[in-house]
């Protein structure tokens, strides 16, 4: 005579644990990731956004060469280590007064920064990132940063 079977065993509620576990783990692990990805395009897409309102911004206060720009502009943030409150200038004040600056998806300040190397200046729109150390010069490919460019002016002929 056999004795008939209701439900599940020890051994096979185990195993159906087991497995609803591992599928949780990985789901969680492939949500984290999609979620930083996210967090990093978001911050690329800001920095391209910021640096043509910058741009318009400067076109408007007619700021066409380096000189008239300050090293630093810091937006609304948690500023960088480097970063001393004697050298701050607001962000704000180069963009189209419509215009509010956010702050980078970790809550970091975005900074715009002149690099002068022989003579010849850039400017770098940077972020913290998600560990809020802003990228050495020279920058990587990995850096989130965009190069901006000043207006351009068209000499008369």
């Amino acid at each position: 005579m056999t004795r008939k079977q209701h439900g599940l065993g020890r051994v096979e509620l185990i195993w159906t644990v087991a497995v609803l576990v591992l599928v949780a783990v990985l789901i969680v692990s492939t949500l984290r990731s999609e979620v930083a990805r996210a967090k990093e395009r978001m911050c690329l897409d800001s920095l391209a956004y910021l640096s043509a309102q910058i741009h318009v911004g400067l076109e408007q206060l007619e700021y066409f060469n380096a000189e008239q720009l300050e090293s630093y502009y810091l937006g609304p943030g948690a500023p960088p280590s480097f970063f001393s409150t004697e050298r701050m200038h607001l962000l704000s004040k180069l963009l189209p007064s419509d215009i509010v600056v956010p702050q980078d998806p970790w809550q970091n300040a975005f900074v715009l920064h002149k690099v002068t190397q022989g003579g010849d200046s850039e400017f770098w729109l940077v972020s913290g990132g998600e560990d809020g150390k802003y990228p050495e010069w020279p920058l990587t490919k990995d850096s989130l940063a965009k190069r901006l460019h000043l207006p351009f002016v068209a000499s008369p002929r």
